[in-house]
C-alpha cells in the first residue's frame, strides 16, 4: 500500500507543482497589472503640475480652489504641492484633518531619481499610490499625486480568493484522476 502511495504521489507532484506555477504566475502578472495600473492618473497629474510649475503658476494654481476632499475615504486622484522641506505648499486634500505629509524620504528618492512611486500608508486603514516629482527650479518645490488604493485591494483580495480556490480544486481534481489512474493501471 505504501508503494501504491508512493507511486501516485510520484506521478501527482510534478503536475501540482506545474499547476501551482502557472497558478502563480497568473497571479502576479495580474495584481502587478492592477497595482502599477493604479498609478496611471498620478503619473499624469504629476507631469502635468511639474509642468505648470515650470510655466510659471502658482502652488495653488496648480491645486486648484476646489474645496480639498478626504482622501482616504474618496477614491479621487489628488494632487499636493510641497516645499524643498516636504511641507504642504497646497493640497486638493487632506487626511486626518490636514494635507497629507508623505515621509521626507520621499521627497529624497524623487529628487534622486527624478520620480518615485510608492505605495504609503499615513493611517491603519488608508494606503495611497503615491507619485512624486521634483519640480526642476531653484524653490525646490515637489509635485506629488495620490490615489486611495481601497478598490485595486478588493480587486486584488478577489484575485488571491479566486485563484486560491482554483488552485486547491484542480490538485484535488488531478490528486483524484491520478489515484484513479492508478487503479485502472493495477486492473490491465
Amino acid at each position: 500500500m505504501f508503494q501504491r502511495i508512493i507511486g501516485i504521489l510520484s506521478h501527482w507532484l510534478p503536475l501540482a507543482a506545474a499547476v501551482t506555477g502557472i497558478c502563480l504566475l497568473i497571479y502576479f502578472g495580474v495584481q502587478q497589472n492592477y497595482r502599477q495600473s493604479l498609478n496611471d492618473p498620478q503619473i499624469q497629474m504629476a507631469e502635468d503640475g511639474v509642468n505648470a510649475l515650470l510655466a510659471g503658476k502658482q502652488p495653488m494654481e496648480v491645486v486648484g480652489h476646489e474645496e480639498p476632499f478626504d482622501a482616504s475615504k474618496s477614491l479621487k486622484p489628488f494632487i499636493a504641492i510641497y516645499d524643498e522641506s516636504g511641507n504642504p505648499l497646497g493640497s486638493s486634500a487632506f487626511i486626518g484633518d490636514t494635507p497629507p505629509r508623505p515621509p521626507m524620504g520621499v521627497f529624497e528618492s524623487a529628487k534622486q531619481m527624478g520620480e518615485d512611486r510608492v505605495t504609503w500608508q499615513p493611517g491603519a486603514d488608508t494606503r495611497i499610490a503615491l507619485v512624486v516629482r521634483p519640480v526642476a527650479i531653484e524653490s525646490g518645490w515637489f509635485v506629488a499625486a495620490g490615489r486611495n488604493m481601497r478598490e485595486v485591494e478588493a480587486r486584488e483580495e478577489a484575485l488571491t480568493e479566486g485563484l486560491g480556490f482554483g488552485l486547491l480544486a484542480i490538485l484535488g481534481a488531478t490528486l483524484i484522476l491520478e489515484i484513479l489512474g492508478d487503479i485502472l493501471r493495477k486492473r490491465l
